[in-house]
């Protein structure tokens, strides 16, 4: 169990999870869960194909979004702050390279 603080900016990261702050994507059962401030996200591993990030610089805050796709359709996207994002979207694409 970890503890977080408004200070930690730091992620815990596992074979079937990645943390941090009061958010957390995990492999469960087959599905991708997404649990905390930015987004709830249920979707089957099997259907995802990739993993993409972008920026949308017309937005006044301008925060990542990343790309859930699969069969040619965004299935989700979330909102993660910048610091996380790639390593975010690396940790999915690995755990997808595993399956």
């Amino acid at each position: 169990m970890v503890i977080f603080t408004d200070e930690q900016a730091q992620a815990v990261v596992t074979e079937s999870s990645y943390s941090w702050k009061k958010n957390c994507v995990k492999v469960e059962n087959g599905y991708l869960k997404s649990i905390g401030m930015l987004t709830n996200t249920r979707i089957p591993i099997k259907h995802i194909d990739t993993v993409v990030y972008s920026y949308n610089p017309k937005k006044p805050a301008i925060v990542p979004v990343l790309k859930i796709i699969g069969k040619g359709t965004v299935l989700c996207e979330m909102e993660i702050s910048t610091e996380h994002i790639e390593a975010v979207q690396d940790w999915m694409l690995q755990i997808m390279d595993n399956l």
